[in-house]
């Protein structure tokens, strides 16, 4: 099975960025994120034979847009943050998303 990268989303350009203190904004930038790969037609895993492990993205989603905000990694001495603007899908042939491709950088 072969795959291919979809994105990045123009509808995830130009953002503020996502308040991790409240989880309203938390939850309507997973809404927003969910509605692009909607929009795409893209598809959780196990779609093509009726099985889906996460029909919305539930677990993904929420751990991308926590990323979003500033945060250390391994100890380091400056946040850093998923850029959201650059995030990308990795898809196969059946439009079943198998991962993610994302820039981090430090706001």
């Amino acid at each position: 099975m072969s795959s291919r990268i979809v994105g990045p989303f123009p509808r995830l350009q130009g953002l503020d960025p996502v308040n991790a203190d409240d989880p309203l904004d938390l939850l309507e930038r997973c809404d927003l994120i969910n509605a692009v790969l909607a929009e795409a037609k893209l598809c959780c895993n196990g779609y093509a034979q009726g099985h889906q492990r996460d029909e919305y993205w539930g677990a993904d989603l929420s751990e991308l847009v926590i990323r979003c905000a500033p945060h250390r990694i391994n100890g380091e001495s400056f946040p850093v943050n998923i850029r959201i603007e650059t995030l990308q899908a990795v898809v196969d042939d059946n439009n079943e998303i198998m991962g993610w491709k994302y820039a981090e950088g430090s706001d």
